[in-house]
């Protein structure tokens, strides 16, 4: 593996590491569109 490909894998882990902390942590399983974590699913 060269430099570009470590940079490149290195950028994939960190957005995928946020998009786990903000659904998961900061908003403690709920939804994307709610804040109050009960959404009406129809």
């Amino acid at each position: 593996m060269g430099v570009k490909d470590i940079i490149i894998a290195a950028v994939i882990l960190g957005v995928a590491g946020y998009l786990l902390y903000r659904s998961l942590w900061k908003k403690k399983g709920h939804c994307q569109g709610c804040d109050s974590g009960s959404c009406d699913k129809k």
